[in-house]
């Protein structure tokens, strides 16, 4: 398995359009300076296809997953590194990987997506 710090450009992230948080981070990957390395598609659009993916429908919606530029693919957190990673932020995907917060920031991932459009509603409306 590859690791996200090591992600290649372009990686693409499918995200959930619905999704308050999600919303978010690709407003936040747009106002990036290297944001050409990111392509953004949201699964909920009209024509996206999970199968064009080779993925099932209830597993995108549990989890961000990306496939970066060699074909590799990463999801839940390892999807968030890979970003962080390519946006340039290759310092916090290191100190993100160190053990025991490694596991912990797993962890707080799958609590965070299970409960994200909770979470999203607690947010102020303007991002």
């Amino acid at each position: 398995m590859t690791s996200p710090a090591t992600a290649q450009p372009p990686l693409t992230m499918l995200y959930d359009g619905d999704c308050p948080i999600c919303q978010r981070q690709v407003a936040w990957i747009q106002r990036q300076r290297h944001r050409e390395r990111i392509r953004c598609v949201n699964i909920r659009a009209a024509d996206f296809s999970p199968a064009a993916w080779g993925r099932e429908w209830q597993e995108l919606l549990g989890r961000m997953f990306a496939r970066d530029g060699r074909g590799e693919w990463f999801a839940g957190m390892a999807a968030v590194r890979a970003m962080l990673a390519l946006l340039g932020y290759r310092r916090l995907v290191w100190l993100s990987l160190r053990p025991g917060l490694k596991g912990l920031l797993d962890r707080g991932y799958l609590w965070v997506a299970r409960h994200r459009f909770t979470l999203g509603r607690l947010l102020p409306t303007r991002y």
